[in-house]
């Protein structure tokens, strides 16, 4: 059982503090669809490892492609149109992220995990 499932499983009061947590940098169906993938990659790695985790976010550029074309096979405009924005957000964001990691090598990454 994923930790998104058993999250999901939690008592509403709880499920509300969940839904305060993501918003259009990382949407809830991201996680939701890539739960499995997520919960399987080292972030621990990631988080001292720029290259790795450079490597991680371009594979998660990927899922997310991946996750597009299902939904373009099923028709699925709504979601097609969530994934890309949020591909596009991601991209953004790492865009800022490099340009900071030249000022702070000290700077961590910080994956979505919850």
């Amino acid at each position: 059982m994923t930790q998104w499932y058993q999250l999901q499983q939690l008592d509403s009061k709880y499920l509300e503090q969940v839904h305060q947590l993501y918003d259009d940098s990382f949407p809830m169906e991201i996680r939701q669809y890539l739960a499995q993938w997520l919960e399987n990659q080292d972030w621990e790695h990631a988080a001292n490892n720029v290259s790795f985790a450079t490597l991680l976010f371009h594979d998660l550029l990927s899922q997310l492609d991946d996750q597009f074309s299902r939904f373009l096979i099923e028709n699925n405009f709504l979601l097609q149109h969530n994934i890309r924005k949020s591909k596009r957000n991601l991209q953004v964001c790492l865009g800022s992220l490099s340009l900071h990691l030249l000022d702070f090598p000290e700077f961590k990454f910080c994956p979505f995990l919850f």
